[in-house]
This record gives C-alpha cells, sequence and structure tokens, in this order.
C-alpha cells in the first residue's frame, strides 16, 4: 500500500510539473513581433526609399515564423540572420519584452559602391561596408538616381577599401559625392597602387596601398584641402614616404605638401 501512495505521489508530481511546463509555455509563447526602423533622410522629411520599404515588409513576414515559439529559444542571430538576407536593411538590435513580445530594429543599408559584374550584364551593388546588397542591371541609385562609385579591386582588400573610403565619407560627407571610382593595379615599377579618381577630375593615387595606409590617406585627405582648386580638376595627386618617415604629398604640378 504505501509503494502504491508513493507511486501516485509520484504521478502527481509528474502531472503538476508537465501541467506548469506546459502553462509557462503558453504564456511565454511569441505573439508580437515588432520591427522599428531607423530611417535614412536626405532632407529630414523622407521615410527611406520604396526599396527598404519593402525590405522591412519582407522581414516582418519572414520573422513570423518564430511566433509560438518558447521567447527564450529565439537567438538574437535567428532574427540578424533574416535582416541580413534582407538587401536593403542592416540589424540594429532584438529586444525581448516578457512574456510574448519581441522588438526587432533595423536600418537601412545604403548603396554606395558598384561593382562590374563578369559577364557584362549588369553591376553587383554594395554597401559601405562593400557588403553586397543587390544585382542592378544599370549603376543608378536607388535614393537620388545618382551613379554608385564604380569598385574593381579585389574583393579580399573591401574591408581596406571600405576603411579608407569611410574617412573620406567622415571628411566630405558622402563617399558617393566625392569618388567616382576605386581602382587597384599592381605596377611592375610603383607596385600596388590604389587610384581613387574624384568627381572633380583629379585622381589620389595610395602606393603600396596595403602598408601605412592610414597615414597616406590621411597625408592625401590633409593635402587635399590645401590644394588650389584648379589642380583639382585633372591629373594625379599621390603620396611618398620620406627618408625621415614623414609622408608628402605630389600634387599634379609637381609641388609638394
Amino acid at each position: 500500500m504505501k509503494y502504491i501512495r508513493k507511486a501516485i505521489a509520484l504521478v502527481l508530481v509528474a502531472v503538476f510539473i508537465a501541467a506548469v511546463a506546459i502553462g509557462l509555455s503558453v504564456i511565454f509563447a511569441v505573439r508580437n513581433i515588432n520591427v522599428f526602423t531607423v530611417d535614412y533622410t536626405a532632407s529630414g522629411d523622407s521615410d527611406g526609399t520604396d526599396e527598404f520599404a519593402d525590405t522591412v515588409s519582407g522581414i516582418r513576414e519572414s520573422l513570423s515564423q518564430f511566433e509560438g515559439r518558447t521567447i527564450v529559444t529565439v537567438n538574437e542571430e535567428d532574427i540578424s540572420a533574416i535582416v541580413a538576407e534582407s538587401g536593403y536593411a542592416e540589424f540594429v538590435s532584438a529586444e525581448r519584452v516578457y512574456p510574448c513580445t519581441i522588438n526587432v530594429t533595423v536600418k537601412e543599408r545604403l548603396e554606395v559602391f558598384a561593382v562590374p559584374a563578369d559577364d557584362g550584364s549588369g553591376y553587383v551593388i554594395l554597401d559601405g561596408n562593400c557588403n553586397e546588397m543587390v544585382t542592378k542591371a544599370e549603376n543608378v541609385n536607388n535614393l537620388d538616381g545618382s551613379p554608385n562609385v564604380l569598385l574593381d579591386v579585389p574583393q579580399e582588400d573591401y574591408a581596406l577599401v571600405a576603411d579608407i573610403l569611410s574617412s573620406f565619407g567622415e571628411k566630405f560627407s558622402s563617399v558617393r559625392a566625392f569618388a567616382e571610382s576605386v581602382t587597384a593595379v599592381n605596377d611592375s615599377i610603383l607596385g600596388e597602387l590604389l587610384r581613387i579618381k574624384l568627381r572633380c577630375g583629379v585622381t589620389m593615387e595610395i602606393r603600396e596601398y596595403k602598408v601605412h595606409t592610414e597615414e597616406k590617406a590621411q597625408a592625401l585627405f590633409n593635402a587635399f584641402d590645401l590644394t588650389p582648386d584648379y589642380l583639382k580638376l585633372d591629373g594625379y595627386m599621390y603620396c611618398m614616404e620620406t627618408d625621415s618617415g614623414a609622408f608628402r604629398v605630389i600634387l599634379p604640378d609637381g609641388s609638394i605638401i
């Protein structure tokens, strides 16, 4: 009899635990997934591009797969992976609001670079970090209709180029506003060159661009500010390292800064 009572007690405990588990799974099941946006605005009164709006709609639909799952089992990595595949959105954050809500924040990824497709069929569009977004038939920026910056460098150098151009963007407000193209050239005499053709006409050349990259780029930035306007219309300006380790910039007319 004692064993029967013990068995009944164990069964009741098991039933109670199961009931609690089921109750918690219902209480903490995801019911609401909100997607908030940080929109890019060119003039302060726009709500982002149509592509971004379509992307956000697609993200909401994709995230609905998590509805009904226990909230603690939905990882930030799962959410960010969905956003990363979306094209025009970048993951910012994901916040669990217990018991049943997840708030996701994304921001618009902006078209910056265009890489000609190998088969000549169009362009692979990249954002400012040189991450692939979409493929287009024409190199036309979706925000303002102007061209994206043409990019012709080895893919393993994308991160380096992104760092250099982001510094330009901070100094001149926009990468696309000043840069027309970025090209890597392997010269038998001068070595590895990175040529940044500006829309004003002049080309900045970083020689041996994988060595002392930041210092050379900064020297060119500073020299550009001191360069007369008429020398910014054509030719090349490049950076050289002196025997003392200083970096000097040679302007299109041969003068040195």
